[in-house]
């Protein structure tokens, strides 16, 4: 009698040596964005925000930010990788590897501000940390977790500062044109960048900064050592759960709660830096809440690259790690999306979102090993000789 052989579908339109826990992860940010930005307000049928279901806008709170964490996060990751992983490059190969991710942010870059003609992209402030990482990779993984240790005090008392102290540095480059028309306004471009990188939305960098090293740090360990995962596991769920013990400890017994509560606007009290998003911490000043996103991503890398590694986990999960190698692509796309679909938006509609993405990645990657905006993207990078 004959048997056919079951083919395992991650082997299916796979770059060589891909690791397809990190794409399960990306497609699980891509999730959240699409939690965050779909605000189901309704399950069936939305409804006015204020009157959704209490789950509903506990899931898109608790969302908020989260989700780009994680894309920042795996930023840092990918630039490891690409510079060599586990082993640094070093000589010719360091400077290709450098020129190359030079050139995969200034794509990006320009990508994300025709992505802003449709809606506010994040990735041009991520495509800066890139830029800011290069002179670090050639550093090993241990001097990187001691930047980013020393980064996430720094950048959110940074924030905190400029709030409370310089509360009109936010609006510079505020006047700027958006999109690619900055391109058409030479006289801004000073104005647009500085807003970029110092002020305004370069929260966005100094925020995403010290993840983006976490990233890279992580990106620089063996992550084919099925023990390096185990570490990664273990090692996440202790800094998450101590950040939120801490968080809950000063926001609540400690009173820092009524603290920020009795604070008039544009105010913010110092304990706003022990608080976690949204119990009154803004993202880009909270300290506990970078460190609970640092452990939040090792569990979820650590745990899927593990389970990815065996058959069935490959299989049960393939349509997850193949919407993350989609990432990007899907990203643009879900703008479109908004911008053609008003709202409100209801549970079901959020939830179809997810499953088209799902079933369409399976279907591409069949078919091709990148999305669209990920070969353009790889095609550019390898301009750089």
């Amino acid at each position: 009698m004959r048997t056919e052989t079951v083919r395992d579908p991650a082997e299916t339109r796979v770059p060589k040596g891909r690791l397809l826990g990190v794409d399960a992860v990306r497609a699980l940010a891509i999730v959240g964005v699409f939690i965050e930005h779909f605000f189901a307000s309704g399950w069936l049928h939305g409804g006015p925000p204020d009157a959704a279901p209490g789950f509903l806008t506990w899931l898109n709170v608790q969302t908020s930010s989260r989700a780009m964490s994680l894309f920042v996060l795996l930023f840092g990751l990918s630039a490891a990788l690409m510079t060599g992983g586990a082993t640094p490059c070093a000589g010719h190969e360091r400077w290709r590897a450098r020129g190359r991710l030079a050139v995969r942010a200034a794509v990006l870059f320009l990508l994300s501000l025709a992505i802003d003609e449709y809606g506010m992209s994040v990735i041009e402030y991520y495509s800066v940390i890139l830029l800011l990482l290069l002179p670090l990779t050639r550093l090993r993984a241990r001097t990187l977790f001691i930047l980013s240790g020393i980064a996430v005090p720094a950048m959110t008392f940074y924030a905190f500062w400029v709030f409370n102290a310089h509360s009109d540095w936010m609006m510079s480059g505020s006047e700027t044109a958006s999109g690619l028309a900055i391109f058409g306004h030479p006289g801004q471009w000073g104005e647009f960048f500085k807003g970029m990188v110092l002020f305004g939305g370069g929260f966005q960098v100094a925020y995403g900064l010290p993840l983006a090293l976490a990233g890279m740090a992580i990106g620089r360990l063996d992550l084919r050592a099925h023990q390096v995962r185990i570490r990664l596991l273990y090692t996440g769920f202790v800094l998450a759960a101590a950040s939120i013990l801490g968080s809950w400890i000063a926001t609540y017994p400690l009173g820092g709660a009524e603290a920020i509560a009795t604070t008039p606007p544009p105010g913010m009290p110092w304990q706003v830096l022990l608080a976690m998003p949204p119990d009154g911490s803004l993202y880009a000043t909270s300290p506990l809440g970078i460190v609970l996103m640092i452990g939040v991503a090792m569990v979820l890398l650590g745990g899927l690259l593990i389970a990815l590694d065996q058959p069935l986990g490959r299989r049960a999960l393939w349509p997850l790690a193949a919407a993350g190698g989609l990432a990007f692509t899907w990203y643009a796309a879900h703008f479109a999306v908004l911008k053609l679909v008003p709202k409100p938006y209801s549970f079901v509609f959020l939830a179809t979102v997810v499953a088209v993405m799902l079933a369409a990645s399976v279907a591409w990657r069949h078919w091709r090993r990148r999305g669209p905006l990920e070969w353009l993207v790889h095609r550019a990078t390898l301009l750089v000789p």
